[in-house]
């Protein structure tokens, strides 16, 4: 199974080093440099929305997003093309989308340095409802596919996985946990192989 749509989050190190509105400019910079792959479109302020989208990044094939929910910032590659062979690939290419926009948000110079995102941990969410219900059952179904594309993103470094939630109003989501933290580059470096083939 594809999922309709697939969210990659990865979460500063510090939510409070840059606030939510600041990405506005910047996302729309990338847009006039093309900084990110595909056709980037537009830019969408929503952080008048508590716990809301965020600001949003429109692309053609998938959205980014830099988002403060509960408090905590991160940054959220959202694919929304099923352009991908299988699940593992779709959420490879959504772990890939989601880090290169990380690496390039930390050397944004008007950032200052300020930014700067864990790789420890991640959160995925499988945006369908039908196929993936936010129910006991659901991550042991689609374990193996996250394992598959977790192991080419981290190697040989121990991964957890947990849902975040039973409550079947919500999105099916899981947290990743890594033993240890690579860097940006490091994990970029993993997801070579599994592209060329």
């Amino acid at each position: 199974m594809i999922a309709f749509r697939t969210q990659v989050k990865f979460f500063a190190e510090d939510s409070q080093a840059i606030e939510l509105g600041r990405f506005v400019a910047v996302f729309q910079r990338l847009i006039q440099q093309q900084a990110l792959e595909g056709m980037l479109i537009d830019v969408a302020d929503y952080q008048h929305v508590i716990d809301g989208p965020g600001v949003l990044l429109i692309a053609h094939d998938g959205d980014y997003a830099a988002q403060k929910i509960d408090g905590r910032l991160g940054v959220a590659y959202i694919r929304k093309r099923r352009t991908d062979a299988s699940l593992p690939a779709q959420l490879r290419t959504s772990f890939r989308l989601a880090l290169i926009a990380c690496a390039l948000l930390e050397k944004e110079p008007s950032f200052r340095g300020k930014l700067k995102f864990r790789t420890d941990e991640a959160e995925i969410r499988l945006l369908d409802r039908l196929q993936f219900p936010n129910q006991p059952g659901t991550l042991e179904a689609v374990k193996e596919d996250l394992q598959a594309a977790i192991s080419d993103v981290y190697g040989a470094t121990a991964t957890t996985l947990a849902a975040v939630s039973q409550d079947v109003r919500q999105v099916f989501t899981v947290s990743l946990h890594a033993d240890s933290a690579a860097t940006i580059p490091q994990l970029l470096d993993h997801l070579q192989p599994s592209l060329q083939e």
